[in-house]
């Protein structure tokens, strides 16, 4: 029969071979940019949101996705999330789901043709709560890259402001 002693502490567990093991090291391949004050604006024209950017390296494969949480002053005027691109990608492709209503969604897919934005639409009619947009996207990233990933935010409805707040993110890594 085996020796079943068991180690002293939490640190190990037991393998299906029967004996006790350290789990292996590791660390999370994200990189998170995160909101840390509100950003807001009533302009119609896409504006830099405030320290939500990433600087590609060269020849390098990025895997991004982003979750923001969005508000409206008048629920007819919905957020309109997107991003600019910088210079020198090889690829580059994106996908926004904006809240519609407490059930749907509007969906925006772009490339490095231009810059990205999500559709109009019409947020749920409650504008004291934030509603969710997601952002997915890859990037491949040539020999000389120009410039950064940056989220941007615009209003629908030039004059009527619109936030992302504090808590929104993105987080990229790289990938082989």
């Amino acid at each position: 029969t085996a020796d079943h002693t068991f180690p002293s502490g939490t640190a190990n567990f037991l393998r299906g071979d029967g004996t006790f093991a350290t789990p292996p090291g590791g660390s999370d391949p994200w990189v998170y940019v995160s909101l840390t004050a509100q950003f807001a604006s009533t302009s119609a024209t896409t504006q830099n949101v405030t320290n939500m950017v990433f600087t590609p390296a060269a020849n390098t494969k990025y895997d991004v996705f982003g979750m923001f949480f969005l508000r409206t002053a008048s629920s007819a005027t919905v957020p309109r999330v997107g991003n600019k691109w910088p210079t020198g990608l090889t690829q580059g492709v994106a996908s926004y789901y904006v809240t519609a209503s407490a059930t749907s969604q509007v969906l925006a897919n772009a490339d490095t043709a231009a810059a990205a934005v999500s559709p109009v639409g019409q947020f749920p009619a409650t504008t004291s709560l934030v509603w969710p947009a997601q952002m997915n996207m890859v990037i491949v990233a040539g020999a000389t890259p120009s410039g950064s990933i940056q989220i941007t935010l615009q209003s629908e409805t030039g004059g009527t402001n619109v936030m992302m707040e504090v808590g929104s993110f993105i987080k990229y890594r790289s990938y082989t």
